[in-house]
């Protein structure tokens, strides 16, 4: 009997440790519009996450075969994107379809909920800043200069952060808060194509650190973001290699008061 009762408390306790997180979908659609893409991507760059499970929903507009193959795509859609950002890709995967409590508005019916745990940061750790190249090159700043945020890297195509790209954020982020004067202007490009930036890709790059350092407590006063598309490459394009192709895909920030 002590042994049930100390399942059902663990259970009990596993359940309720764990946090859900949605995304929304658009009407047959398995694939995230851009403002849930920007919201799951500032959800998973502002917290040290260990994910446990993907689960895909749809309202009831279709047959029930189709609704929950459409479920599962929504759910293997978000776990290939919180794959590459956190290499975690052991998380179990499950489809609704339509069989669930429906809500009355059809649109939160068309979702993905995504089961995690937070891992407590080390709140003991102790950040140099002030050893930062990136520090440095501010101190050493004017106003008018820009800096390259080297080593943050988009995958094409997307404002979604490359997992090699978090040191890069959390450098610019002890830079903000060891110098509380500093204001910037967030400038992001893209590669690979000339002329008009029509899905906006440099701007959601710019949104992206400027919603990262917000989340992070920055006085959104202290921030501005823009969009230079590919008016300013650091190489000629059509680009050579993708190592060039990765640097046009860049992010800078302008001093513009230290």
């Amino acid at each position: 009997m002590k042994k049930i009762l100390f399942l059902l408390l663990l259970t009990t306790s596993i359940i309720f440790g764990q946090n859900k997180f949605t995304v929304y979908f658009e009407t047959n659609s398995h694939q995230l519009s851009t403002t849930e893409l920007n919201r799951l991507d500032v959800f998973l760059s502002n917290k040290e996450l260990k994910f446990s499970k993907i689960i895909g929903y749809c309202d009831f507009r279709a047959s029930n075969g189709y609704n929950d193959t459409l479920a599962l795509k929504r759910a293997n859609f978000v776990q290939g994107i919180i794959e590459k950002i956190t290499n975690q890709n052991t998380i179990e995967i499950e489809s609704k379809g339509e069989n669930f409590e429906q809500n009355s508005n059809l649109s939160l019916n068309r979702k993905v909920e995504i089961y995690y745990m937070e891992i407590p940061e080390n709140e003991n750790a102790i950040v140099d800043a002030t050893q930062s190249s990136l520090d440095n090159q501010v101190l050493k700043a004017k106003i008018g200069d820009k800096l390259i945020l080297k080593n943050l890297y988009f995958y094409n195509r997307s404002g979604i952060l490359r997992p090699e790209s978090k040191p890069t954020l959390e450098e610019l982020l002890n830079v903000l808060k060891s110098n509380p004067k500093l204001k910037i202007e967030i400038q992001g490009h893209i590669c690979c194509q000339e002329g008009k930036d029509i899905e906006d890709t440099a701007k959601e790059r710019a949104i992206t650190v400027y919603n990262y350092l917000i989340n992070k407590g920055i006085d959104k006063i202290r921030l501005s973001y823009k969009s230079f598309g590919s008016k300013n490459p650091i190489h000629k394009i059509p680009e050579k290699t993708e190592e060039e192709r990765n640097e046009n895909r860049r992010v800078e920030i302008q001093i513009i008061e230290n």
